[in-house]
């Protein structure tokens, strides 16, 4: 069966990302000059991926390489709708590296699986999150750009805790109960020593371990679960920034403004003002 190449017109280096609701005309063969991720908001549907097919259901999410050639089976009557993500590829690919050295290649040799399904809760947020990032596009701001790096970042992290939750029996008991330690509200401002109580092992082995395991030192894993209750927190509470860096376990506002800065790419200020403003 011929396919056709879909050119990509949606996006730019400036708007490196668009999506559409789909629900006819995605029933011609084709590959993509661009990456394309959905998901399937309402209904079932056949989808044929590289000559295989398979039925997708509401919340069931599809990763796609420029290569892939897929098509959906609609037959007459079909009402399914899906959600379409194009991202730019230079885009991609500066997401890529950030997930690490070897994503990209295990990305594009289909290493990583190409359907995940979503929960109904984490299709709501994509939904909320999706809209803001289209109505914000016209928006010439660090926050938009930001904004959108940590949406796509969002979108393939499922990939990646996949491929974790396949791996955790790897894991010893002891590494999976200390990750779960590092998640718990109530250990994210008493630091490192607290939450290694428990642990009989030498702290300099346990550091070692927590990095061949995760690929982070402990304290820039902890620091990221913190940055990221106090995006949280700017976003949907009106906490004043030195409340919030409190709450989250930093003692320096100027530290927490620079760690801040570094992962979203604006200061806290910025970042709950420029959300306010959706």
């Amino acid at each position: 069966m011929n396919s056709v190449i879909l050119d990509d017109w949606m996006t730019t280096p400036e708007h490196p990302f668009n999506s559409k609701i789909t629900e006819y005309g995605d029933d011609v063969v084709h590959s993509h000059q661009f990456y394309e991720i959905f998901y399937i908001l309402e209904g079932s549907i056949s989808h044929t991926l590289n000559g295989e097919s398979q039925m997708l259901h509401t919340g069931d999410m599809v990763f796609l390489n420029q290569t892939d050639i897929h098509y959906f089976n609609r037959e007459e009557g079909n009402t399914c709708k899906h959600r379409d993500i194009i991202i730019y590829t230079d885009f991609f690919d500066s997401i890529c590296t950030f997930m690490g050295d070897n994503f990209k290649e295990a990305y594009q040799a289909n290493a990583l699986p190409k359907v995940l399904s979503l929960s109904l809760e984490q299709m709501e947020n994509y939904e909320h999150r999706i809209t803001n990032a289209i109505l914000t596009s016209s928006m010439n701001s660090e926050y938009r750009m930001a904004s959108t790096r940590a949406l796509c970042v969002s979108l393939l992290n499922h990939l990646v805790e996949n491929q974790i939750r396949h791996n955790d029996s790897y894991y010893p008991m002891w590494f999976r109960e200390l990750l779960g330690r590092f998640h718990m509200n109530d250990f994210l401002k008493v630091g490192l020593d607290d939450i290694l109580k428990p642990f009989h092992f030498n702290k300099s082995y346990l550091c070692r371990r927590f990095r061949q395991y995760t690929g982070y030192t402990m304290t820039e894993y902890l620091n990221q679960i913190r940055l990221q209750q106090a995006a949280f927190q700017l976003q949907y509470t009106d906490n004043t920034i030195l409340s919030i860096c409190n709450n989250v376990g930093f003692s320096s506002v100027s530290y927490f403004n620079k760690l801040f800065k570094q992962t979203y790419g604006v200061t806290p200020k910025s970042f709950r003002k420029n959300r306010k403003k959706l």
